[in-house]
């Protein structure tokens, strides 16, 4: 083994993400994955010929990147590393460069991207959190925080399509964000609460940002703190940040940030923040779909019946909501249905979206439009309902 590719070999040991095999279509751009911008597509071809003992093809690639993004710094230690392997081995990915922790941060950076176009998505696999979209959501949002990617899907006639990705940073302690300080990136189902243009933003924000409504009433349910959960660009001195370093927020370049904004609605686009993906096949989903479909038009149903016991069939035993208790609940179903003589529910514009990091949780959204002898209403309703012994049953309601 020549000297060159020795040096190679050790930087494909810290960058550490293993593959079974590589070939020349992959050199060529046929990689598994499609990168979201060209610059990422050079920074996986620099690697890719790392990985492959083709030094000076991955100096061109990486002296493209810089003279491109000069602050792209994991393309400044890419080409660094390259000339010092070219010269004499490397040892230690990133060893010519900075202090220990940025090194450590931008190894983890390249692993991660890396990482995405070696083991994407199936070809046209659905998300399993996205159940059902209703009919005024042009497109939602998935964070995968376990692999720090972001994915943007188109929602035509109730099929979703995976448009593009982007690589994103979380908060440097981690997901599953439980209070206020913790440095943790939330998981669960949210919606953008607003937009905060760039200038009016500290230069860390890069050029805007997008507010969470972290947190949300089932956050809130158990306990969880904090605040100021955004989706921001990046600091104009730098193209991206490592893998883990925000205080919770989401982060990307300011070029993916633009794109990002010309897709997402205030107040309407879901977010979905969960820590590692469950990739389905459209038909897989659609029978997920119907099962709860079923059991929500079951609910309407039995409400509609005045039968007040049927009705509660569709309540969890450990049922809560607006400070209620099941029994509590049980108590005033029974005394308003007993005053109506006729009952009418529609239910319209039904989302259905799987909760992540909840087991067996799914959240259900929908118009109600509610009619009686005595009140009629229209209104939003969410519902949160867990399969409990082969059924599925409503935990929450707001």
């Amino acid at each position: 083994m020549s000297r060159r590719f020795a040096s190679c070999t050790l930087v494909l040991t810290l960058i550490s993400t293993p593959v079974s095999s590589l070939d020349e279509a992959s050199h060529a751009g046929a990689l598994t994955g499609q990168p979201s911008s060209f610059l990422e597509q050079r920074l996986i071809w620099a690697l890719m010929d790392i990985r492959a003992g083709r030094l000076n093809d991955a100096l061109g690639h990486a002296n493209w990147l810089v003279e491109a993004q000069p602050d792209f710094e994991l393309a400044q230690l890419v080409k660094a590393d390259v000339l010092s392997a070219l010269s004499e081995p490397l040892g230690v990915f990133g060893a010519r460069r900075g202090a220990e922790e940025k090194k450590r941060g931008l190894r983890e950076e390249a692993q991660a991207r890396l990482q995405r176009f070696l083991e994407a998505p199936p070809a046209g696999a659905v998300p399993a959190h996205l159940v059902r979209l209703p009919a005024d959501i042009d497109h939602a949002v998935l964070v995968d925080t376990e692999n720090y990617r972001l994915y943007v899907f188109e929602v035509e006639e109730g099929t979703v399509r995976r448009l593009f990705d982007f690589y994103v940073s979380i908060g440097r302690a981690g997901t599953d964000k439980r209070h206020e300080g913790d440095e943790k990136t939330p998981t669960g189902l949210y919606r953008i609460a607003s937009y905060l243009p760039g200038e009016r933003l500290p230069g860390m924000y890069g050029r805007g940002a997008f507010p969470l409504d972290y947190p949300n009433e089932w956050d809130r349910l158990h306990d969880r703190t904090g605040s100021g959960i955004w989706i921001h660009g990046t600091e104009s001195e730098r193209y991206s940040r490592p893998p883990l370093s925000s205080l919770g927020c989401v982060t990307l370049s300011n070029e993916d940030f633009l794109r990002l904004s010309e897709i997402v609605e205030v107040g309407k686009t879901p977010v979905v923040l969960s820590r590692g993906v469950r990739w389905l096949s459209a038909e897989s989903v659609g029978a997920v779909r119907e099962t709860i479909e079923e059991a929500v038009e079951g609910w309407r149903r039995d409400w509609e019946s005045r039968d007040t016991d049927r009705l509660l069939s569709h309540y969890s035993d450990s049922f809560r909501t607006a400070g209620m208790s099941r029994d509590s609940f049980a108590a005033r179903k029974r005394r308003v249905t007993g005053e109506k003589s006729f009952i009418e529910i529609a239910v319209k514009d039904l989302a259905i979206y799987g909760y992540p990091g909840e087991g067996a949780l799914v959240t259900v959204e929908f118009l109600q439009e509610y009619r009686s002898n005595s009140f009629n209403d229209a209104r939003r309703k969410r519902q949160y309902w867990r399969r409990e012994a082969g059924n599925w049953r409503i935990v929450y309601e707001s």
